[in-house]
């Protein structure tokens, strides 16, 4: 039986905070020690009501995007999960939007968005720092974030050596709990400017400033084929336009995936 992360105190008065703040989407919150899934412990718990924020100080069997792994036995990384209405437009990009102000909000430089909202370091190698999950289940959606905090280079597994960076390897000097607040507070506000049109747009602006592939090369996976090119332009809630060989291609960007390099 592991021990305890001793930070759980401190998450869940980040949390309860969270939950208190006048205005705030979120009714409930609840700290776990430990769990297999955060998506599925938040479905369980949520009863299919909006507004429950799971927290999880080590998560055994996370998921991320298109059935990838997103582990943190180490309790090194934050793994949370929102529930919330099942339709909240263009949560994708809200949310890639949102996790990104909040770690650049604790100090992180030289990040951006990778498509459609992985949170990576801006240069060559890209290494993920975050990533999130939208699922829709049982009359709710359900949001969640994995993001690395204290992890250093002996803390990464054999498949993630040189594709992962956390806070602490980029030089920001924080705790779990106040990433956690960060990332609440910083969704709060999101969802609150998306409401509006003029919100939206000024949101989706500052995806495209932070957005990282334009201007590469890469492959896309579209109806079973596998498209590659030159990204010319992304707009994370339509399309993305592709230059290939052949000329110019748009892909649908709710139904292709980025091919994992």
């Amino acid at each position: 039986m592991s021990t305890p992360s001793p930070d759980l105190p401190d998450l869940r008065l980040a949390a309860d905070r969270a939950v208190a703040r006048p205005g705030s989407p979120w009714h409930a919150a609840i700290v776990l020690d430990e769990c297999a899934s955060t998506q599925d412990a938040a479905l369980h718990a949520g009863a299919g009501t909006p507004g429950l924020v799971l927290v999880a100080g080590r998560q055994r069997a996370g998921r991320g995007r298109l059935g990838r792994a997103w582990h943190d036995e180490s309790g090194l990384g934050l793994a949370l999960t929102c529930v919330l209405p099942a339709h909240t437009p263009s949560l994708p990009l809200v949310a890639g939007v949102a996790i990104l102000r909040a770690v650049r909000s604790l100090g992180a430089r030289l990040i951006g968005l990778k498509w459609p909202n992985d949170v990576v370091e801006r240069d060559g190698r890209r290494r993920k720092l975050a990533g999130v999950l939208v699922e829709v289940k049982n009359g709710v959606t359900l949001l969640g974030v994995g993001l690395n905090v204290l992890q250093t280079q002996r803390d990464w597994p054999a498949p993630v050596q040189g594709r992962a960076v956390s806070l602490r390897e980029l030089g920001v000097t924080t705790t779990r709990a106040d990433v956690l607040a960060a990332v609440l507070a910083s969704l709060d506000a999101v969802l609150s400017e998306c409401r509006s049109d003029a919100g939206l747009r000024a949101t989706l602006t500052e995806w495209r400033a932070a957005d990282v592939l334009t201007g590469t090369e890469q492959e896309f996976d579209h109806d079973g084929t596998r498209v590659r090119g030159i990204i010319r332009a992304i707009d994370p809630l339509t399309e993305i336009l592709l230059a290939t060989p052949q000329g110019d291609v748009r892909l649908p960007a709710s139904c292709t995936s980025l091919v994992k390099q």
